[in-house]
């Protein structure tokens, strides 16, 4: 995995200097930097949705930041990839930072990371019906006892986008529940030909699990906004945490609407879309950060 994240992040690299011509985006005034840059993991590179533009990122051209930018009339330059930690997202930020992409001229830096630093691809299988009571307690505790750790994560990555991107508006997102409100058995899908369902009780787990990971994110945007006021004596106005929990509002796995979160497939090109948003979450994604924009 960490192979994969460096190869594809050498190549936006690359790519990167190829698009702007040298070693650094520079506008026609000579400032540094894109207009608008997206880091993070799977969810902001729109894994499962083909067609890809990165395969190696699994970057998706529904992804929800090719979305916003269309929205703001501003392409967006994307580093997001699947997989990603809240570790690498921070190699991502430095890396288009040391190229130019990321810079002075940037106006719009759009996040999304910590949902891979509890180790979720864990948690789900050995939770539904494929899994073993033994096996999800063990993933449920280290999972929770990951948590915590997001907070602080989240602090550093902001503070080192605004570092890297004074004026940029910064907008970290959370993550859509999994589940919604689930009455009986979820199947979502099958492995190895296996159906894959959840109970009631562990579908409310996951969730619940999920309202954690977003309580960590919002902390982490929080903890940022203390340590900038305690320096500049009052909260830094372009950052904004954008809770998508509202945005899939009857629309997760087992949910009373239409899915907007793909269940397990095994076919061939659709292997990863598991468990993550589709092409109607990635613009409930896209609605949820325009309305952190608008403020």
């Amino acid at each position: 995995m960490k192979r994969r994240i460096v190869a594809a992040l050498a190549a936006i690299v690359l790519g990167a200097t190829a698009l702007f011509g040298g070693a650094s985006a520079a506008t026609a005034d000579g400032h540094v930097g894109a207009p608008y840059v997206a880091i993070g993991d799977s969810e902001a590179a729109g894994t499962g949705n083909m067609p890809y533009v990165d395969e190696d990122c699994r970057r998706s051209a529904k992804a929800y930041p090719v979305l916003v930018g269309d929205a703001v009339g501003a392409p967006v330059m994307s580093a997001a990839c699947a997989g990603a930690t809240t570790s690498d997202v921070l190699g991502q930020a430095v890396l288009l930072g040391q190229t130019g992409v990321l810079g002075p001229a940037t106006e719009l830096v759009t996040i999304t990371a910590g949902v891979n630093n509890v180790g979720w691809q864990t948690v789900l299988p050995a939770c539904s019906s494929a899994g073993t009571p033994e096996a999800c307690a063990a993933a449920k505790a280290a999972a929770i006892a990951a948590i915590p750790g997001i907070v602080p994560a989240i602090a550093q990555l902001v503070g080192l986008v605004r570092t890297l991107a004074p004026g940029a508006a910064i907008v970290v997102t959370g993550y859509p529940p999994m589940f919604g409100t689930v009455t009986e058995m979820c199947s979502v899908g099958s492995s190895g030909g296996a159906p894959v369902k959840f109970t009631p009780q562990l579908a409310a787990e996951v969730n619940a699990g999920i309202d954690g990971i977003n309580a960590a994110v919002a902390g982490g945007v929080s903890a940022y906004q203390a340590a900038f006021t305690a320096q500049f004596g009052a909260p830094d106005p372009g950052v904004e945490y954008a809770d998508v929990t509202t945005a899939f509002d009857g629309h997760s796995l087992c949910d009373t609407g239409e899915r907007w979160i793909s269940g397990l497939s095994s076919g061939k090109g659709t292997v990863h879309r598991g468990f993550h948003p589709n092409a109607a979450g990635q613009q409930a994604y896209a609605s949820a950060v325009m309305a952190a924009l608008a403020g």
